[in-house]
């Protein structure tokens, strides 16, 4: 199967896109039973190969600050295909896309499946509108979500969470496709005392890590709002690390307690991992993730976690039974987390690594998701799709009930 990889998400200095990707690099260069290829945006067109791996690099626009560009030419993408002349299409970002990959394709036949990577209706549209005119732009986002992923061949999502929400906007041919950590990275005894004294994190004081894109839907503001509840306890230390459009709002933050410890660089991903393991709670506070990667990171490394009580996060700790949920944008009720939290057994963190290990290595979910493209592969080139909304399949019929509920909390 030649497998193909389009996505405007991604960005060398992105998250937890970036990282899928990259993973995915490693994993099918590796082996010789598909061919792989991932198309970025990039400054000019560019191909680097990796064993059965290539790597198309096209020309794209800049948008924002922080490395992001965009591709909007089908023109650059039909090259690629004609190229690559791949069997599968996975689309990872949602706007521009799902419009230019059909066109692109030109007649090729391809199956075409969308990897839900954002809720872009609730994370992005409903927070900046208010009234009713933010209830009609949700509801034409949603309209739109269930037009674009319905046009596909089927479409993936990390979480039963996201998956919830697309069912109950009428969408079938759904494939639960969890993802991954690197367990051999992120993993309890990265722990540094080393790095705790150079934090300035004093003996018995409890490290809080903030570590993410310093911006409204990773929930940086419901921190800063809920830290006043929190400053001058005495043990309780936090660290915020990460760039982002509310670095000005962070800076006056630290300004005003200049206990919190402010990183705006960390290394690489074994850096990463030591923070991570070397916190006492991590605090993933985005409300709508369709997975959040760094919850599982931060648990592979035996880090309890809090979240709002929706969406990606809250459902990984739900499953693992590590950390604690709160109501979603409510600063009171996160302070009120924080202070209950308390250090999870040593027998529980012993089973939750187990688990990891067993069920969310990055191998175990590529296969997972391989698999299913196999699956709508064969349904496409049969003229069967109706074949993947069976019951018992990827994602029953009787998991829309759930779906509703969580489109119901997300302000439909």
């Amino acid at each position: 199967m030649r497998i193909c990889d389009v996505n405007n998400f991604y960005a060398p200095t992105g998250g937890g896109v970036r990282v899928y990707h990259e993973r995915r690099i490693d994993y099918f260069a590796a082996q010789d039973e598909h061919a792989y290829a991932l198309v970025v945006p990039g400054e000019r067109a560019k191909i680097e190969r990796r064993g059965a791996t290539t790597i198309y690099e096209v020309p794209a626009r800049p948008v924002g600050g922080a490395g992001y560009r965009v591709i909007t030419s089908a023109r650059a993408l039909a090259r690629v295909f004609a190229d690559f002349e791949p069997d599968l299409v996975e689309i990872g970002s949602p706007y521009l896309m799902p419009l230019l990959v059909p066109r692109a394709l030109r007649g090729r036949p391809a199956a075409t499946v969308g990897f839900v990577h954002a809720d872009y209706p609730d994370t992005y549209v409903r927070p900046a509108l208010r009234g009713w005119l933010g209830g009609q732009a949700t509801a034409l986002a949603r309209r739109h979500m269930a037009w674009i992923y319905g046009r596909m061949s089927a479409t993936f999502g990390a979480s039963e969470h996201v998956l919830g929400k697309l069912a109950a906007l009428g969408l079938r041919r759904l494939f639960h496709t969890p993802l991954g950590v690197e367990v051999e990275r992120f993993r309890p005894d990265r722990r540094d005392p080393a790095l705790r004294r150079r934090l300035g994190i004093a003996e018995g004081e409890r490290l809080l890590l903030f570590l993410g894109r310093l911006s409204g839907e990773k929930g940086i503001d419901l921190l800063i709002d809920a830290w006043p509840a929190l400053a001058g306890r005495p043990g309780l230390r936090l660290v915020i690390a990460g760039h982002g459009p509310r670095e000005a709002a962070v800076a006056e933050l630290v300004a005003r307690d200049p206990s919190i410890v402010r990183l705006d660089h960390v290394g690489g991903r074994d850096e990463v991992a030591a923070l991570m393991a070397s916190a006492d709670l991590f605090l993933a506070l985005g409300a709508f993730e369709t997975f959040s990667l760094t919850t599982l990171e931060a648990l592979a490394c035996g880090t309890p976690v809090i979240a709002p009580a929706s969406g990606g996060a809250a459902e990984l700790i739900d499953r693992l039974g590590v950390g604690a949920t709160f109501p979603a944008e409510e600063p009171g009720a996160l302070a009120e987390a924080i202070l209950a939290a308390i250090p999870p057994p040593r027998a529980l963190l012993g089973r939750l690594r187990a688990t990891i290990e067993a069920e969310y290595a990055w191998d175990a979910a590529i296969r997972r998701i391989t698999r299913g493209y196999e699956d709508v592969l064969n349904a496409e080139r049969a003229g069967e799709r109706a074949r993947l909304n069976a019951p018992g399949g990827w994602w029953t019929p009787a998991e829309v009930s759930a779906g509703i509920s969580s489109l119901s909390r997300g302000g439909l």
